[in-house]
């Protein structure tokens, strides 16, 4: 499907572009004459924003309304001329995104999993954010750790490789060794200024969505307060050591949290334990490469078939393929034919074989990941973060998970990490319990104890919002909308003022954990597998289900809401 940004409409939104262009053309002419450095950077970046994004949507918008007005003849010229636009018009995007890096590379991060929305050419390039960034050069990132330790480099690790093992929005991973103790550690190594340009950045954000799409405002204030907490990277270290206590021997079979080393981090640098293993998109694309293959198909080609099926019909409600035994019990079956094959070829190979010289390969099929069983870790373990110990990563997308050797699932990443108060959790609970029960009234109370404002208070947007957010993408709540286009219908049909921000990152988590699952043509509905979590922590916490009103949720949370205004 061609991008579709559905920020209102063309006719709406073109003007406000227009005239933002023209504003921060002038206002970049102006800061020639400032001598005050914030003020300067601030414009250059906005300008920038404004002068190569602006245009950009402006394009879109103009075909957008072109062809309302005027349909094309068909649906193939249709899809042609939003192509020609991609094609022309993403790459200039990510090139503004990879040089303003910072707030502007994490949404791009943001938008690359939102597959159901951008077209693939859009995602293709997007995705590249995911730890393509443009790396800072290795004596910037040893300069900031000269900084950071107060001693050369050189007498804390015997080994830096001066290659990043990945870069991001707002610093970049080496992997180095320990002189001490011979250890491998990944070295995380914040950028120079990040955290000036973040603040700058997120004035500018706000301005913008303030203008062309103000139903997203409410979110940003808590984003704001999340992310802010990234730029310490002391915070992060005591972050991953509380998940990890947290996880414990529970999920260690299934996933592991990296260990810090709290004595050698520090604001901008973060000294962590080094697991070992590709990126599970990484991993998951090596085997769609062959499987491809197979089919006398590109990884690209079969993707767009799966596209082009969501596409017409919606993403599935939740997975209906193989089940994770069903491939565990096919991976097992190969490796044991494979055995098999080897065992006769190591007989052959060390008799007939060794005589004359010709001696035959040894086989090696290649297996398929298990989806559905990583899928299922990935939920049940972050279901465990948020509703058990109130603690979780709010930003877990697919560039931040591993496939380790021993089929277990690695976690990094904690810079973006929430930690809820026992009523937030509790609530949590409740609302994912509701969730499954499909219980609008109780939906509905816990909207109306989080001082939730719409102008209507309809009762069906209000359910059809709180699935979307918290829940699920399927095409049984979006049937063939993309997520902007579902969004702006539920706002034009009862558009919300006010709303607390308190479980903002509660739907951060959720969305970003779906999209992980549509990159893996994996999609999932939260409540399947967090209300069995939340039934228990309630039944823990003697508070049954059952028990919960809009009385005892005004208690619970007395003194904690947040409320924040479109």
């Amino acid at each position: 499907m061609a991008f579709r940004s559905g920020l209102r409409t063309a006719v709406k939104v073109t003007p406000w572009f227009v005239g933002g262009y023209a504003v921060m053309r002038t206002a970049k002419k102006y800061s020639e004459y400032r001598t005050d450095d914030d003020f300067r950077l601030k414009v250059d970046r906005a300008a920038q924003l404004w002068t190569v994004g602006g245009p950009v949507a402006i394009k879109y918008r103009f075909v957008e309304a072109k062809h309302k007005w005027f349909p094309p003849a068909s649906q193939e010229a249709s899809d042609a001329v939003w192509l020609a636009l991609d094609q022309a018009n993403s790459g200039k995007i990510l090139e503004l995104l990879k040089s303003l890096k910072g707030m502007y590379v994490k949404y791009g991060q943001i938008s690359a999993s939102l597959t159901n929305t951008f077209s693939k050419v859009w995602i293709d390039k997007l995705r590249t954010l995911e730890d393509a960034v443009p790396p800072q050069p290795a004596e910037v990132v040893l300069e900031t750790i000269r900084q950071e330790l107060g001693c050369d480099p050189s007498e804390v690790f015997s080994e830096f490789d001066s290659i990043p093992l990945g870069s991001a929005s707002i610093g970049q991973v080496h992997r180095a060794v320990l002189r001490s103790t011979g250890e491998e550690v990944a070295v995380k190594v914040q950028y120079p200024d990040s955290e000036r340009l973040f603040m700058s950045d997120m004035s500018t954000i706000r301005t913008f969505f303030e203008w062309v799409a103000p139903e997203q405002v409410i979110m940003l204030s808590e984003l704001e307060r999340s992310l802010n907490n990234e730029f310490d990277y002391q915070v992060e270290a005591e972050n991953l050591t509380t998940v990890r206590q947290n996880l414990g021997a529970h999920f260690a079979s299934e996933a592991v949290v990296p260990k810090s080393y709290p004595e050698l981090s520090t604001r901008r640098m973060l000294v962590m334990e080094m697991l070992p293993g590709p990126k599970l998109v990484d991993g998951l694309r090596k085997y769609a490469e062959i499987d491809a293959a197979a089919k006398g198909l590109t990884v690209d080609e079969l993707e767009e078939q799966v596209r082009a099926e969501w596409d017409e019909h919606g993403i599935p409600t939740a997975y209906d393929g193989p089940s994770a035994t069903e491939i565990a019990t096919y991976n097992t079956t190969v490796a044991i034919k494979d055995a098999l094959v080897n065992s006769a070829i190591w007989a052959y190979n060390g008799t007939y074989g060794w005589t004359t010289g010709n001696r035959a390969a040894y086989v090696q099929t290649t297996v398929p990941p298990n989806p559905p069983r990583i899928m299922d870790t990935i939920m049940r373990v972050h279901g465990e973060q948020l509703l058990v110990h109130g603690v979780f990563n709010a930003d877990p997308h697919a560039g931040n998970f591993l496939l380790l050797p021993d089929d277990r699932i690695g976690l990094i990443d904690y810079g973006s990490t929430k930690k809820l108060t026992r009523g937030e959790r509790l609530v949590t609970a409740v609302l994912y319990v509701a969730l499954a029960r499909h219980d609008r009234h109780m939906i509905f109370d816990i909207c109306r104890n989080g001082g939730y404002k719409s102008k209507l208070m309809d009762e069906d947007v209000i359910y059809k919002m709180t699935r979307f957010g918290f829940d699920s993408f399927g095409r049984d709540l979006l049937g063939t909308k993309n997520i902007q286009q579902f969004t702006d219908e539920c706002f034009a049909a009862d558009p919300w003022e006010e709303t607390a921000d308190n479980l903002v990152m509660v739907n951060f988590l959720s969305i970003r954990l779906r999209s992980v699952g549509l990159a893996m043509q994996h999609p999932v509905v939260c409540s399947t597998f967090w209300a069995p979590i939340a039934e228990k922590v309630l039944l823990d916490e003697g508070l049954p289900y059952e028990d919960w009103n809009l009385e005892l949720m005004q208690d619970i949370t007395k003194g904690e809401m947040r409320i924040a205004s479109s």
